[in-house]
């Protein structure tokens, strides 16, 4: 199993090439790069890609690699001309994903419709079906696969609520559906804490043949905190039970941006450094 972080929030304070150097020091094995992240959301052209090869080289000569990926998001709107122009996003991130030599690459399910109302979790169903079958001819081009996510909404700011694939019946229904080998899961772990699922039973429901891949970060119960294991609310004793049990084969990837963001410049290194015996910690339990 690889220890890999995400490049979302400290590409704010450092450049990339300095975070492979920095990640590489901390002892994580490979990186998973943020397209959702400003300017590369919206980032295209030969220079980019140019940039991008160097990217990949300077990870290689640390004997990392980039190995997983984010898409922008979110990946629907009810603009017909601002929903199309998200799914050309989302075809670039595939490519510039590809030129880094990543596996799989995460793309949330279309949400843009309030799931509680009448009949919008069968219009979503449809919708994303549609959504992915049109990225499937993509993701052989390129070779890289896609993820689905676990999602929650909060409507009207009110308490948080359910959303596409938020519940496991609901996310294996997906899945199974699309039956192909270029679409696996994403299973964030604050995610299905927000909506009182049972990280651990979600993790045995999906099973090794859809789980491929994991967002890993703590919660407070109420807020996507998305901050370090054990400076939130999960039982990760119980978390990393469910993934040896499943025999899990993926990747152990920290989303934990809000974990670095309070910090001054200075105290990332460290950081890093404390994130990655947190999360050789826990893949001891998972390996053990």
């Amino acid at each position: 199993m690889k220890l890999v972080t995400n490049t979302c929030t400290p590409c704010k304070k450092y450049s990339i090439e300095e975070l492979i150097d920095m990640m590489h020091d901390a002892g994580f094995d490979a990186i998973d790069f943020s397209f959702d992240a400003a300017p590369f959301n919206t980032s295209e052209g030969e220079e980019f890609r140019a940039w991008l090869k160097t990217l990949r080289e300077r990870a290689e000569s640390k004997g990392m690699r980039f190995t997983q990926a984010h898409a922008p998001f979110p990946s629907s709107d009810a603009d017909p001309v601002k929903n199309e122009a998200i799914f050309q996003s989302i075809v670039r991130s595939i490519e510039h994903a590809s030129i880094l030599g990543v596996d799989i690459i995460v793309v949330h399910p279309m949400q843009h419709l309030t799931y509680i109302e009448e009949n919008n979790v069968e219009k979503l169903f449809e919708m994303n079906m549609a959504f992915y079958r049109r990225l499937e001819p993509y993701c052989k081009q390129f070779g890289v696969k896609v993820a689905l996510e676990n999602m929650y909404q909060v409507p009207l700011r009110r308490k948080t609520m359910n959303s596409t694939c938020g519940r496991p019946e609901e996310f294996n229904r997906y899945l199974d559906e699309l039956n192909s080998e270029w679409f696996v899961g994403c299973l964030d772990i604050g995610h299905a804490v927000l909506l009182s699922e049972d990280p651990a039973n979600f993790i045995r429901q999906m099973g090794k043949d859809r789980l491929k891949c994991l967002h890993v970060h703590d919660v407070d119960g109420s807020n996507d905190s998305h901050t370090l294991p054990y400076f939130g609310i999960i039982n990760w004793d119980s978390v990393a039970a469910a993934l040896k049990e499943i025999g899990y084969d993926g990747e152990f990837t920290f989303e934990c941006g809000y974990f670095f963001s309070p910090l001054p410049k200075e105290l990332y290194p460290a950081a890093f450094h404390m994130a990655a015996a947190t999360g050789r910690h826990i893949m001891n339990k998972i390996e053990g």
